[in-house]
Parts: C-alpha cells; structure tokens; sequence
C-alpha cells in the first residue's frame, strides 16, 4: 500500500497539543508520542524523517510504474491505429479485388447470356425457314395431286374393258407412295434451350473459376514477404524489407524475423495434398508446420521444432531432418513443381516431382496436434505459387440411369491366345437412381416387332378378305 505524504497533515496533534514527530506503518498516520504509547502500542511505529523517505521512495517506484503503464498503453494505442489503418487499406484493396472478380463473373454471363440468345434466334429462323419451305412443297404437291385426281377419274370414267387402265395402275401408286413421306417435326425443342439453364451455365463456368486446394493466410506472413490478393502466390520484395517499407502490423500469428506464412486450412485428418509451384526461386522451404510452432523467435527448420519441410538453400536440395540430408538435386536438375500430400492419420508426408511423377522425400511422423501448410523464401527472384486445380461437377438425380457396361468375350478359333480370334461385345446393364440409391434394372431381350401386313399389295383389304373367303368356300365345295 503506498505511504500517504507526512506534510499534509498538521505539525500538532489535535488531541494531545504534541508534535508529529513519529509515523504509524500500520494505519499509515502520523502521530505525536503519546498517542503512539496509548492507542498504537502494538503498532509498527518509527521516526517521522524515517517515514518520509520511504514514502518517497515508494511514490517514486508507483510513479515509474504508472509511467511503463502509460508507454506500454502509448504503445498499444499506435498499434490499434496502425491495424487500423492497416485494416483501411486492405478491405479497400479487398473490394477492389471482389469488384473485380464479380465484373469477371458478370462479362461471362452476358456473353453466355448472349450466345444463348443467338443460338435461340438461330435455331427460330431455322424452324421458320423449314416452315416455309415445307409449306412450298405442300403446295406444289396439292397442285400436283389435284392433276393426278382429275386424270385418276378421267381413267375411271373411261370406257372399254379397263385393261389399259390396269396396266397403269402401278405408276400412279408408286408416285403416290413416294410422294407421301413421313411428315417432318419442326417445331422447336424448348428443351436445349431452357433445359436446367441455371444448373447449365453455373456447370460450365467451372472452367473459369478454378480452385485453390489451400489458401495463403497473409496475417501469418513475415515481415519482407508479400502475399498476392488471390491469397494462392507469395514473394520477397526487396523494399519492404528496408527501412522506408510500409509498416507491418504485429501480432503474435505472424512470423518473426523469418519470410514464412502458413496456409489458412489447418488439417488434423484425412488426406490432403496441394502443388506448389517453386518457379525461378533460389532459395525456398516448402512443407508443413504443427500449429504450436514458434513464431516471434528464430528456430531452426527441422521435425523437432515441428516443421517437416524440404528445401532449396545455397544451390542445395535438402530434406530438414536432423540432420538434413541432401537430395538429388541441382541446377542442372532442378525442381520446378512440388507435390505434397499428407496422410494425417497414417502419419505420412510425401513430397513428389509433379513433373516427373516421382518421390523426393517422405516423412514419418506421428502427427498429434493440427498442421499448417508451410512456405518460406529469401529469395528476390521468382515467387511461391499454390497451383490452382479445375473444378468438377457430377450429379447424380433422381431417376437417373447410371449404365454398366460388361464386356463379354466370345471366343472364335481354336487358340486362345490369339487376340484376332476373339471377339468382345458390351452388354448394358442398367441401373435406376431412386432415393439416393442405384437400384438395378434387369436387362431384357429385344424381340423384332410382329410384321402386321406387308405394304406390297395390288388389290385393296377388302378385295383381299373376299378373295380369302372365296379360296375358303371352295376348299368346303372340293373337301
């Protein structure tokens, strides 16, 4: 407790008349003599002088600390206004950024909007054109059917035997029948136009919007290391590591003094894996930090300190075990595109040549808290780049027929060896979609369809049912 000043009370005693001339530690009261003997005999009491000087000493150790007090409140008062203006600045670049991406967005709507129009318009003006040129056919076949039914009744009304009339009725069926073709649709199928169009255009714009397996968290970037607004790319820039950079905002998630950043997406299952382009740097640090790593002190790279990394230093490749080891790797091999891929629950970390499809380094470690991806660099050529994947889409609806296909072999020649004796064919077997299951659907047997009557014929139905009942009548007669 501090000491109350000695001189702001009275030289006298106001009850016994007596000097102030000692001080009670206890009450924290001056006091003349005889009122220490009377009412503070069990109190801690000592000259007066001697009281002062201490107080003063105490005041003089509560007023630095209320000074520390105000320099660390200073302190934390220019830091809020640096986030602040720090926060300023990125949501306006931020919303630059989204603008910029949504007219994206927008351009490739109104352009898609736009072709779908045309082929709307296309295919309207197609219909319309077959319309009319049907309708001119039809035309000219009426005009060309009416001469044919006043000749037909010309020959019909004709005198004589009707021989002559016989021996032509043929030409004009087979023109009848040529003539009178399966009528042709036109009208416009709706459908390839309207068809699931959201579903359509959000499908095919996947090709546009590509996808990030992890994303850069620029709060975690070391002082010297600038992470791009597509949070997918980082590199050292030169002047922001001088004394004229822009002033980065401190915290404890960032990186200090090294040019590191952790990926946003933390994993503490399953299997991740992510590319990483490494580019024309020559000094790089690829792999994963546990979450507890230090952030605000130097380390050193390695599993123990919870990095699992390989990496570029010097013209070298290594691998960051203890102790690291070298890798076989160089300037006139060098390694352009990294795959990692972490397998959380078996505790294994790979590390590939994306491009030649071939291991660097594996790591096996029991992973027991959640780790980061992990990236650092020096160097002032090149950058780090996370490489984008495509997005798929699959949808499965209901109703769907998902189909099988069995390939059968049919064996032909007497070897069985020989390819060319053999024949495969491809049954379908189908498969229904309902209720979110596949429910299979048993394949069936085509069966040619029963021929009714044949079209070749020279006397009409009903001459062929008499003609039937007269054969039937005269094989009762002969019988």
């Amino acid at each position: 407790m501090a000491c109350a000043a000695p001189s702001d009370f009275s030289e006298l005693c106001g009850t016994h008349q007596a000097p102030l001339s000692v001080f009670c530690l206890d009450d924290l009261l001056p006091l003349c003599p005889q009122c220490a003997d009377e009412d503070h005999s069990q109190h801690r009491v000592y000259l007066l002088s001697e009281a002062a000087a201490d107080c003063k000493g105490e005041l003089s150790i509560s007023l630095n600390n209320l000074k520390q007090r105000m320099t660390v409140i200073d302190k934390e008062t220019q830091n809020y206004q640096q986030v602040s203006k720090h926060n300023q600045g990125v949501a306006e670049l931020a919303e630059e950024q989204i603008k910029r991406e949504f007219k994206q967005l927008h351009e490739i709507l109104q352009e898609e909007e736009a072709n779908r129009l045309l082929l709307l318009k296309q295919d309207k003006d197609k219909k319309l054109h077959e319309l009319q040129e049907q309708t001119k056919l039809m035309d000219e076949l009426v005009v060309s059917l009416e001469e044919r039914i006043r000749l037909t009744e010309a020959e019909l009304n004709a005198g004589g035997d009707g021989s002559q009339f016989l021996k032509d009725y043929q030409v004009p069926k087979k023109r009848h029948c040529t003539d009178m073709k399966k009528p042709k649709t036109f009208l416009m199928n709706v459908a390839e136009h309207l068809g699931n169009l959201k579903f359509s255009v959000w499908k095919k714009m996947k090709h546009s919007a590509v996808y990030s397996p992890v994303t850069l968290d620029a709060r975690t970037a070391g002082q010297g290391l600038t992470v791009s607004f597509t949070l997918n790319t980082a590199h050292c820039s030169p002047a922001a590591m001088g004394p004229e950079a822009l002033c980065v905002v401190d915290h404890p998630g960032r990186f200090q003094p090294y040019s590191s950043v952790l990926a946003r997406e933390g994993f503490s299952s399953g299997v991740h894996s992510w590319d990483v382009e490494v580019g024309e740097c020559d000094n790089w640090t690829v792999g994963v930090a546990s979450q507890s790593i230090q952030r605000q002190v130097p380390f050193e790279a390695c599993p123990e300190c919870g990095l699992w990394c390989i990496s570029l230093r010097d013209g070298q490749y290594l691998a960051l075990t203890t102790p690291a080891q070298t890798l076989p790797y160089s300037a006139s091999n060098p390694l352009k595109r990294i795959h990692v891929r972490l397998n959380f629950d078996s505790g294994i970390l790979e590390f590939q040549n994306a491009e030649m499809d071939t291991n660097i380094f594996i790591f096996n470690h029991n992973f027991t808290e959640t780790v980061y991806p992990y990236f650092e660099t020096i160097s002032h050529t090149g950058s780090l780049s996370i490489v984008p994947n495509e997005a798929t889409v699959s949808v499965t609806l209901e109703g769907d027929i998902v189909e099988d296909f069995i390939t059968e072999t049919h064996e032909i020649g007497d070897s069985k060896t020989d390819s060319d004796n053999q024949e495969k064919k491809k049954k379908t077997k189908k498969r229904i979609v309902k209720n979110g299951l596949i429910k299979t659907k048993p394949m069936f047997k085509q069966t040619p369809e029963k021929i009714l009557f044949s079209d070749e014929y020279h006397v009409s139905l009903f001459r062929l049912q008499q003609k039937k009942n007269t054969d039937a009548c005269n094989q009762i007669k002969h019988g």
